[in-house]
């Protein structure tokens, strides 16, 4: 009933309202406003009687929309959340997964036979890097291979560091967005120079988000790891593939630990949008020259399609100068450790070996034992300047830490450095510890039968096998040394377990720790079996330039050098004067017909000769006084 009376009294309000105004105005005998205000009265009661109608089919119309639209959003919301919440849960688990994999300071795979593996972010030294064209970067393990305190490059004398801007891979990634040739870039460096570890830690920061801490303006990116070695076979297939499939396809074929389903062109759509980090990793470790060519273009195909994308590409040089990307924009190259990193990786190293060893939290005790440690290396590198040469590689300072925890003597060469890591993989952690031997076989024994397995690995231009392949080459040798009492299977598997010289590189497939292993081995086989010829037949073949020069130190070098002189182009020129260099000895003659010809071609006037030679004296004198 009252609800009834305000209704009616709202109905009629604004009439009463202007039928009030309009008396007053009578009252007042204002005849003209009385007029205009009767006129405005009436069709403010016309407009009541009018919107009523007019509210009342409208509130159905929108009743009814109301629930159509009810229905559809009810519809359409849950699908609109699910997209991006499946999208989410996909990249939290597969940054996770990449957390997972790359939290661990490894080398290549080269277990290092400490009881303790420390996390990566813990004894990452920033590798220092400098523009640089692939042609004159410099392609050894370390800049000198004989050491010579005059010629000692001052960036490993204590407190004569350069005092230019040092660089690392931040201070491009920081830039990619105003400063696009940054987007697409090839690092270049020698064997064992860091560049696995440093894509390996570029993967593991961004997993993490954590890429603020090392350049502010660095973007957010999605890291996308791939080892070339491990997909020429299918970006070289009739069927290649387009890089958002491969990816997918690894994924799929990995043991991943992904639990939920890969959104659909999840991986498409994020490289559109340039909204990923690309890294290749091993140019160089595509063996076939070939297929190396076809990776390359492959490449510059992908980056071509996914414009926006940042690209790495990592390679040694020689790996990379005959299969340069043409959409590659920045080259740079991977600078020796100096002595204020060197110092800090042996520093961090040992703090992590010895909180792990102690099981406890960092304390004094725990910091001084570590410091007391590390300052004894540091001294002894000091002490031995040959030494120190070798520790400005990554990969050689981490075998030389390993050699000074366990209590050897350090080594005067990387040939003798290699061979001291072979001893105490294969023998003297055992014989120190006085542990059974379950194949009998001597240090001696088993290094024969790898060399053998080395070797035809190299001649096949391959670095990985499975077990009827390792078999198949190994068979023979075991047999030579051991009669019929062990299974080819079960010697590789006991290598793998004990020494860790050979690594489970995925189910089934087996590889040297690292690359340097294979060739050193290589390298003692040649000389063993007296195929010096397959080296002077391959004196024009990056892949036998390690060997060669690992081979030189203990041989005499000079039918190499006339291999070279024989067939000249940069990369045999360059051998050869490594080679004269590093080698045991060389002929007279040969000595003086090598600096003849690189004298001669330098005043060449063919153009080409003359670039060629320029090349392969500033490589040479890159080598002796790098930094």
């Amino acid at each position: 009933m009252q609800e009834g009376i305000i209704k009616t009294l709202l109905k009629w309000y604004p009439t009463g309202i202007g039928g009030g105004i309009t008396a007053h105005f009578l009252i007042n005998h204002e005849w003209t406003q009385a007029l205009v205000s009767t006129f405005v009265t009436a069709c403010i009661a016309l407009w009541t009687q009018f919107s009523q109608g007019f509210m009342r089919e409208m509130e159905k119309i929108l009743k009814n929309a109301g629930e159509m639209f009810a229905k559809w959003l009810a519809k359409w919301l849950p699908e609109t959340i699910k997209k991006p919440l499946q999208t989410f849960r996909f990249q939290s688990q597969y940054c996770q997964n990449l957390v997972d994999n790359y939290r661990a300071f490894r080398t290549e795979g080269l277990i290092t036979r400490n009881p303790f593996t420390p996390d990566l972010e813990k004894v990452f030294v920033p590798l220092q890097v400098a523009p640089k064209d692939a042609g004159t970067a410099s392609q050894t393990l370390i800049p000198l291979s004989v050491s010579d305190k005059k010629r000692l490059p001052k960036t490993v004398i204590p407190g004569q560091e350069s005092k230019k801007e040092e660089l690392d891979i931040w201070n491009f990634l920081a830039r990619i967005i105003d400063q696009p040739a940054y987007k697409h870039m090839v690092i270049i460096g020698g064997p064992g120079s860091g560049k696995t570890t440093l894509l390996e830690h570029l993967t593991l920061t961004y997993a993490q988000n954590k890429q603020y801490k090392y350049a502010r303006k660095s973007p957010k990116l999605i890291p996308i790891l791939l080892f070339l070695r491990k997909i020429c076979d299918s970006i070289t297939s009739k069927k290649e593939p387009d890089l958002s499939q491969l990816i997918t396809e690894q994924l799929k074929n990995a043991e991943s630990g992904l639990e939920i389903n890969l959104p659909p062109k999840w991986f498409e759509e994020k490289l559109s949008q340039g909204k990923c980090l690309v890294m290749l990793d091993g140019m160089d470790e595509v063996a076939d020259e070939k297929k190396r060519q076809l990776v390359s273009e492959w490449i510059d195909e992908q980056i071509r399609q996914y414009r926006k994308t940042t690209f790495i590409l990592t390679s040694r040089p020689l790996g990379y100068r005959n299969s340069q990307l043409k959409e590659v924009t920045t080259s740079l190259e991977v600078k020796p450790f100096n002595f204020k990193q060197i110092s800090k990786f042996v520093h961090s190293w040992y703090l992590e070996n010895q909180i792990l060893s102690e099981v406890r939290k960092v304390d004094t005790g725990v910091r001084i034992r570590a410091e007391q440690k590390a300052n004894d290396l540091i001294t002894r590198l000091q002490e031995h300047p040959p030494t120190l040469d070798m520790a400005q590689n990554p990969l050689l300072l981490t075998m030389i830490a390993t050699l000074h925890n366990s209590g050897q003597v350090l080594p005067k060469s990387r040939g003798v450095l290699y061979e001291e890591m072979c001893y105490v993989l294969l023998e003297r952690r055992r014989e120190s510890k006085s542990l059974p031997d379950s194949l009998n076989l001597t240090r001696e024994q088993k290094q024969s039968i790898l060399q053998v397995l080395a070797f035809e690995l190299k001649c096949q231009k391959i670095r990985e096998f499975d077990l009827t392949k390792g078999t198949a080459i190994i068979k023979d040798e075991l047999t030579n040394v051991a009669g019929n009492k062990i299974i080819p299977e079960t010697f590789i598997k006991y290598i793998e377990s004990d020494s860790g010289l050979i690594v489970e590189i995925e189910e089934g497939v087996y590889g040297f720790a690292h690359l340097s292993f294979q060739d050193y081995l290589t390298a003692v086989q040649v000389k063993e079996v007296n195929q010096e010829q397959l080296l002077i037949d391959n004196i024009n073949h990056d892949w036998w330039a390690e060997v060669i020069r690992l081979y030189a130190p203990k041989n005499d070098t000079s039918k190499l050098i006339e291999a070279a002189l024989d067939n000249p182009t940069e990369l045999s020129l360059i051998l050869a004067f490594d080679c004269l260099d590093e080698g045991k000895k060389v002929q007279q003659e040969v000595r003086e017909r090598l600096e003849k010809k690189l004298e001669e071609d330098l005043n060449s006037p063919d153009q080409h000769i003359s670039d060629r030679a320029g090349r392969v004296k500033l490589s040479r004198l890159t080598k002796i006084t790098s930094n």
